[in-house]
């Protein structure tokens, strides 16, 4: 007598793996970011800090006090330039392509859900942008006092351009998603902003993600610092709120019916 045999039951279709699809969301954003062209901008960059730190080193104890001199390189070139420049450059460059060749409407008509979408580009760019950061802030600092790291001050600042890569990069992607002319107002808020604002008005320092970074350095290093503008607790929590909006608002930018209005 014949037997009827029942075949196991298939995936269910569209199902996700949240893992897979981030690395291939990553891969995908560095082939369209990982131009010539902006690779030497970014060593460029990078290597700014690394080449003060050579003339330092050059000019044995007439350079001055290395503490000083850290202090001043990793706050004015590290934090306030090389930093969110890296960010904007690789939170901005994905999206922005992919708008204009039609690949982020391909994208968001899988079964990948908008959010992670948003989230898994955002990662790309935090985790390269800190860990780019922090090389050249370690660099740098080796260059100039070897290993002996006065006040933790290497080790306080490689943590916090890791956390202001981060912040950074959630910034910008969103600016991404928002206009097509991201990299303009990227500039300009790097340079306003951060720079001339910041450092003219108080309140905006608590605004400020090159500010929450000093924040975070300071209760690393010996000296501390002089309790003026956020804490550490603040410039965390700000960061935390800067992510959560990027993922809620660029999965919602991404969801338009009409995917040529994204960045418009």
């Amino acid at each position: 007598m014949a037997t009827n045999t029942v075949s196991p039951a298939a995936p269910a279709f569209g199902r996700v793996s949240f893992v897979r699809t981030a690395l291939v969301l990553m891969r995908l954003a560095w082939a369209r970011t990982g131009s010539p062209l902006l690779i030497i901008g970014v060593l460029a960059v990078l290597a700014l800090p690394v080449l003060f730190s050579l003339v330092f080193a050059s000019r044995g104890a007439l350079s001055g006090d290395p503490v000083d001199f850290l202090l001043a390189r990793f706050d004015t070139i590290v934090s306030g330039l090389a930093t969110p420049l890296i960010a904007l450059l690789l939170g901005t460059s994905a999206f922005s392509a992919e708008t204009d060749d039609g690949t982020l409407l391909y994208i968001v008509t899988t079964t990948t859900p908008r959010w992670w979408i948003v989230l898994s580009r955002l990662l790309f760019a935090a985790l390269l942008t800190g860990l780019l950061a922090a090389v050249s802030v370690f660099a740098s600092g080796f260059v100039a006092v070897g290993l002996s790291d006065p006040e933790g001050i290497v080790t306080a600042y490689s943590v916090a351009v890791f956390y202001g890569g981060v912040t950074y990069a959630s910034l910008f992607t969103l600016l991404a998603l928002l206009t097509r002319r991201s990299l303009v107002v990227g500039l300009i808020y790097v340079l306003f902003w951060e720079g001339a604002l910041s450092e003219t008005f108080q309140a905006i320092q608590y605004l400020s993600v090159r500010k929450w970074m000093t924040a975070i350095a300071e209760p690393m290093m010996q000296g501390g610092g002089d309790g003026v503008g956020p804490s550490a607790l603040y410039a965390l929590v700000g960061a935390a709120v800067v992510v959560t909006i990027t993922v809620y608002l660029g999965g919602r930018r991404l969801h338009e019916p009409r995917m040529g209005r994204i960045g418009s």
